[in-house]
């Protein structure tokens, strides 16, 4: 990560120990930035946060306060923050149940109250990256020490739908790589970046499919390439959920 993001995270470990105290357990950062793949143009900065017990009101409208970007700006296209509880971490389930959830990217800016949430599926992958590559900013425990193993099929529970919904709404590079590195963990059990998903993906396809993903590591890259045909990109997301379906079998 750039020094700039680097400090960001360091002054959101700041905010959560302010707000939170001794009831801190760590907090957690995720995401590409310990996968590989960062980049502060369009990269959100993903941290969780670890508290030994639920927040009170007053807690969470402190720190959606501190963590605002009027307070204190994200230099990358935004953070993206949860906090849960550490026996949520220590038993993930399908929908782990949180706190509060913080998004500050310009086009996604959100405070949610997780008191009375049925939860978020997309925590099981927070977890499962903590578990494997999180990097504890401040004190606090050790990730291991935090997030317990994430059962295989539950991971994947959580990576086909996702598959589906990018196939038809998110950019085609994000949907194509996205798919590449579901693969990748279908096929050896490991979590990787984007871009790694994609490079690994590159000698195991077709050579329509190897352009295909070529063009999507470049436009991830912010390099020049052409816009992905999305016809093309529905048919390499659902083989590859073909070959997600083949390896699970």
């Amino acid at each position: 990560m750039d020094s700039l993001s680097d400090h960001y995270i360091r002054d959101v470990a700041s905010a959560m120990t302010a707000v939170l105290g001794s009831r801190l357990v760590g907090v957690y950062l995720h995401g590409s930035a310990v996968l590989g793949g960062f980049d502060a143009r369009r990269s959100d900065i993903d941290i969780l946060v670890v508290c030994e017990h639920p927040m009170t009101a007053d807690e969470q409208a402190a720190a959606a306060e501190r963590l605002s970007n009027d307070r204190l700006p994200c230099p990358a296209h935004g953070l993206e923050l949860s906090v849960v509880t550490l026996p949520v971490t220590l038993h993930p389930k399908t929908q782990p149940p949180f706190e509060l959830h913080v998004t500050t990217a310009p086009d996604d800016t959100k405070v949610v109250d997780g008191h009375g949430h049925e939860g978020d599926p997309d925590l099981v992958l927070h977890f499962a990256v903590c578990r494997q590559a999180g990097r504890l900013v401040g004190p606090g425990r050790a990730p291991a020490e935090v997030f317990a193993p994430v059962a295989h099929d539950l991971v994947m529970a959580q990576l086909v739908p996702e598959l589906r919904w990018a196939a038809e709404h998110a950019p085609g590079e994000y949907a194509v790589l996205n798919a590449c590195r579901a693969w990748r963990f279908a096929a050896d059990g490991t979590l990787v970046s984007k871009i790694d998903g994609g490079q690994w993906a590159l000698h195991r396809v077709s050579i329509a499919g190897h352009e295909l993903v070529r063009s999507a590591l470049d436009r991830q890259r912010c390099l020049p390439a052409s816009e992905l045909d999305p016809r093309e990109v529905t048919r390499f997301v659902h083989w590859i959920l073909s070959r997600i379906s083949d390896a699970s079998a």
